[in-house]
């Protein structure tokens, strides 16, 4: 009896150490390889949400406005909501550039905050400016 709770625990050890140490590690996505490799539609938007917290960097378009700190808050807040709206009809898998842009342009359009502001409505467009700002 003793033995085979022994050979039960060298097991159960063994199959940690391969699983921890040996074992191929859990493939990393990229965009860039979208199409050697297809990425999950979770891992999608998490990918592009660290594409929209590079687009916060200073000088970059996310914080013309607001800053740094705050377009990172923004993005926070916001990738919920926007993988909700935006990634509705997204297949399970993105296979390719032009698919992954399909679906990337409504996420970023929505998760960046908007470079400014006219009435209290957010301008993201010239046809939104000509609309909203006095001349």
């Amino acid at each position: 009896m003793q033995r085979l709770l022994l050979l039960i625990v060298l097991v159960a050890a063994a199959a940690f150490a391969y699983l921890h140490w040996f074992a191929a590690p859990a493939p990393r996505y990229s965009l860039a390889a979208i199409e050697r490799q297809p990425v999950p539609r979770a891992e999608f938007f998490a990918l592009w949400r660290e594409a929209a917290y590079d687009l916060c960097a200073p000088g970059r378009s996310g914080s013309e406005r607001v800053g740094a700190a705050a377009c990172r808050a923004h993005v926070e807040r916001a990738h919920e909501r926007c993988v909700a709206r935006a990634g509705a009809g997204a297949p399970a898998t993105i296979a390719d550039q032009a698919e992954s842009r399909r679906w990337a342009r409504p996420y970023l359009d929505c998760v960046l905050p908007a470079p400014a502001a006219c009435g209290g409505v957010p301008v993201r467009s010239d046809e939104d400016a000509r609309r909203h700002c006095p001349p």
